[in-house]
């Protein structure tokens, strides 16, 4: 798709302003009553200072928010972090063993992010208020979490080639899968048999299935690549074909039952950067839901079978392989991610967004070591130990890219986040859904006119968005 210029997109732009004052959704107005659909609100056009960033592709504008906020505290991000709850020495063992997690810090960090992002006193009412507001977008005013309904947990694994990988890749830690499942079970009332955890193209390791392998948490369905000791092999669901908003010239590809048949979704990525997005985070987090042939077989490299990194690259790609090169593709741009962001049973059907910040790699193919220990503040020379929230996916993923880019030992990779990354991209056509810069018209809207806010905070010893300085409706991070 050819790159967007600056004139073409201020034309574009300039338009938004009718679109924001249209008729709510009229679009929608066929849709089932269960139809598995995200936030669905009136799209707000950008301000001409915003219009001129985009165009001129500057990413690093601060407190310039686009599109329209999520959730009960709409744009509100939460922040947990505990130095203490990662102790790892950094020379033996492996960063994810029990000893180098403190999984009582873990547990409080997730009770303090749910009932920050959520506004209650207590876990119990955290969860009821996150099934209340979903359902209340779905046509189910008031509806909270019934009893036999299914809840699937996307978790990276994109370290785990193996069932038995006990090396110092970046994956989500056992700690806060555990932490995670225990508050289903606690505090929402989910019969653990209503819960899958899953990554479809990777392994399931030991580390995380031992975890959670306790009689409260009997019953719990752990699905993967493979199955067998415990998990379950993805079942492929014929019927549930991707449809992409652009021509991939790549494999078909599908979805596990486990995703169709949900009801609910928790996005629970790992923070890190990434050789071909920038970003390691929840959108990106989508891969391990897809499956794919290759060369007339599964693969668990689905990305590359459908051809998604032709139209990811943040920067140039060259893995020094054949067919593993892929040209940076530019702002303004269409992006396969927000397809996935927006598609009735990914994003549309995700409750809440997690993000795994206890270690985190510089990239998702990077060892952890000591020279992963975060130089920027406040970590100064500890490891990050920080678990993020949110329900709106384009809010966190923006944090995240603006906590990778303040810090040396992320920022400092040209093969990450050089200079002129576009890792942007994608939030800037989730934000700006209804008539991105791109100008693609992305399938699986169900007539929604922005998948979340995205925006830049004020400095990086600050960290503020325009939410916290009272100055705007964008995004709300909050340190708890």
């Amino acid at each position: 798709m050819a790159r967007t210029t600056r004139r073409a997109f201020l034309r574009h732009i300039a338009g938004l302003g009718t679109l924001a004052s249209a008729p709510l959704l009229g679009a929608c107005a066929s849709l089932p009553a269960n139809a598995p659909i995200a936030l669905l609100q009136p799209f707000a056009s950008p301000t001409p200072a915003n219009a001129e960033a985009i165009a001129a592709g500057l990413s690093q504008l601060p407190l310039a928010p686009i599109g329209i906020a999520r959730g009960i505290y709409p744009g509100r991000v939460a922040w947990a972090h505990d130095p203490r709850a990662a102790r790892w020495d950094g020379v033996g063992g492996a960063w994810w063993q029990e000893d180098n997690i403190a999984q009582e810090r873990v547990d409080r960090m997730l009770s303090n992010a749910l009932q920050t992002v959520t506004g209650q006193s207590s876990d119990a009412q955290a969860w009821h208020a996150l099934f209340r507001h979903f359902n209340s977008l779905r046509r189910r005013p008031g509806a909270n979490y019934e009893r036999g309904q299914q809840i699937a947990i996307k978790v990276n694994l994109n370290a785990c080639m193996s069932r038995d990988y006990a090396g110092n890749g970046s994956f989500v830690s056992p700690a806060v899968v555990y932490a995670l499942l225990r508050q289903l079970v606690s505090f929402a009332n989910v019969a653990p048999s209503d819960i899958t955890v899953y990554d479809a193209t990777r392994y399931l390791p030991d580390c995380v299935f031992d975890k959670c392998d306790t009689p409260e948490l009997e019953g719990a369905h752990f699905v993967d690549w493979a199955g067998g000791d415990g998990r379950e092999q993805y079942a492929r669901d014929s019927d549930s074909q991707i449809t992409w908003s652009a021509d991939m010239n790549g494999n078909p590809a599908y979805l596990p039952t486990c995703v169709t048949r949900a009801d609910y979704h928790i996005n629970l990525a790992s923070l890190k950067g990434h050789t071909l997005a920038g970003l390691a985070g929840c959108a990106e987090n989508w891969l391990g839901a897809l499956l794919a042939d290759l060369d007339g077989k599964p693969t668990m490299d689905s990305a590359r079978a459908t051809n998604l990194p032709g139209y990811m690259a943040a920067q140039d790609f060259d893995a020094g392989r054949p067919g593993r090169v892929w040209p940076q593709q530019p702002m303004g741009a269409y992006n396969p991610l927000v397809d996935l962001m927006s598609h009735p049973h990914l994003g549309g059907k995700t409750l809440l967004c997690l993000m795994d910040g206890l270690y985190v790699a510089p990239h998702q193919s990077a060892e952890i070591t000591n020279a992963c220990r975060w130089q920027s503040s406040p970590f100064r020379g500890h490891w990050t130990a920080s678990l993020f929230a949110s329900q709106d996916g384009v809010a966190i993923d923006s944090v995240a890219l603006d906590f990778l880019r303040a810090e040396p030992t992320v920022a400092g990779l040209p093969e990450v986040m050089p200079a002129n990354s576009t890792a942007d991209n994608y939030l800037h056509e989730a934000a700006l859904l209804g008539n991105p810069p791109s100008g693609t018209r992305y399938h699986a809207t169900h007539g929604a006119r922005s998948l979340g806010v995205h925006e830049h905070w004020n400095t990086p010893r600050d960290r503020r968005y325009s939410r916290n300085l009272g100055k705007g409706s964008g995004i709300e991070l909050i340190r708890v």
